[in-house]
């Protein structure tokens, strides 16, 4: 079964997206220095990076995570008592 990316995954995505963009950028920097326009887009890319990351999503999957764990801990502390 297919299943859409999770918003952990998304944001691990964006993320390295992001990490790519900011070694290249480093990179050009310590060898050649940075312009103006270098500067922003590592900016415009800082930017954006915030605004891929759902927030909220992140949020309601890692409490629906801690609910299943809080489940499954009181199932298996039902079971022995």
């Amino acid at each position: 079964m297919i299943q859409a990316p999770s918003s952990a995954n998304y944001l691990a995505t964006s993320l390295e997206q992001f990490i790519a963009k900011a070694e290249a950028f480093l990179q050009n920097h310590y060898l050649e220095g940075s312009n103006s326009e270098d500067i922003q887009k590592i900016l415009k890319a800082i930017t954006n990076l915030g605004l891929d990351v759902d927030k909220d999503s992140l949020e309601r999957e890692f409490n629906l995570i801690q609910e299943k764990k809080d489940y499954l801990v009181d199932i298996n502390y039902s079971v022995w008592f």
